[in-house]
């Protein structure tokens, strides 16, 4: 008999994990290209707009290295709260700056955001590629951390969607002590944000995710959170948050990460978006009183 993770036919898997097919609003041919367009319209508006107040910092070593896109409008003070925004894309599509159109909301806010740049997982060439991303992000999270030191910012904030979800998942796990961190930079983090993420990636070995990824069985259970052991120490909040419309799979696999969470004695919360696919719950973050950024909001506020 399969174990569980592995029970799925390869048809059954590619159809559970494909949030496309699982939405009416358009036809499934049609849902991701207009995600693309709309995703790059709205950010090509919004970097536009940001102009020279658009900067770019450096992080990381080696092949480790990379770039993060800072927005800091003139409304946001020096010592403003920073939200970490990192990209889905199954950890193989998309870039930070097809995402730039999500920072106007926490610039709204008041909010600093910057948004890490990660190399494509088809680009690692050692083997590991999935390790490698949770690598390159924590190298990215350490840099912010001390830049929020720096700049007397109280509270960092880690929200991802989808692949993204499933990195700052990883994150909130992270030891920061290994990156030479102040303890006060280790204690900035104060609230995840895992929109839309997966926890347990043995799933994904059998599917179309991992045809070009090539993640292996040893590599998967490196990475899902759902596998690791529980933290010693008490952690930030994390916020599991979904939209209605995911697949059955998206909605097993986030309660029982949270049901995991909660047995460790950590603060877990579980929400679900109302009238929201797996794209339009970000796609909708532009618009003012979106249930999802209310519920963010309101978390961040209770957070410090």
């Amino acid at each position: 008999m399969k174990e569980l993770w592995n029970f799925y036919s390869r048809k059954e898997t590619d159809r559970q994990y494909n949030p496309t097919l699982w939405t009416r609003r358009l036809p499934t041919a049609d849902l991701l290209p207009s995600h693309i367009d709309f995703t790059t319209r709205r950010s090509n508006e919004y970097r536009k707009k940001m102009g020279e107040q658009l900067k770019t910092i450096s992080f990381g070593k080696d092949q480790h290295a990379g770039n993060i896109d800072v927005f800091r409008t003139q409304n946001v003070s020096e010592d403003a709260p920073m939200v970490v925004y990192i990209h889905g894309g199954w950890w193989q599509w998309f870039s930070n700056d097809q995402f730039s159109f999500l920072a106007e909301p926490f610039n709204k806010k008041g909010m600093a955001v910057y948004m890490p740049a990660y190399r494509l997982a088809q680009d690692w060439d050692n083997g590991k590629p999935m390790e490698s991303i949770v690598k390159q992000m924590e190298y990215a999270v350490a840099t912010i951390l001390k830049e929020a030191c720096d700049k007397g910012s109280q509270a960092v904030y880690l929200v991802g969607h989808s692949a993204g979800g499933h990195l700052v998942s990883m994150l909130h796990k992270t030891d920061w002590s290994q990156y030479n961190l102040p303890k006060e930079a280790q204690k900035k983090v104060k609230a995840v944000f895992s929109l839309a993420g997966l926890f347990d990636l043995r799933f994904l070995l059998d599917s179309f995710v991992n045809d070009e990824i090539k993640m292996s069985l040893e590599s998967a259970e490196a990475v899902s959170p759902q596998l690791l052991g529980g933290s010693k120490k008490t952690l930030c909040p994390i916020h599991l948050i979904l939209p209605e419309f995911d697949t059955a799979e998206f909605f097993r696999q986030t309660k029982e990460y949270q049901d995991k969470l909660l047995e460790e004695g950590q603060k877990c919360h579980l929400h679900v978006v109302h009238n929201r696919d797996h794209l339009t719950i970000i796609e909708n973050m532009i618009n003012d009183h979106d249930e999802l950024l209310d519920y963010i909001f309101k978390q961040m506020t209770k957070s410090h």
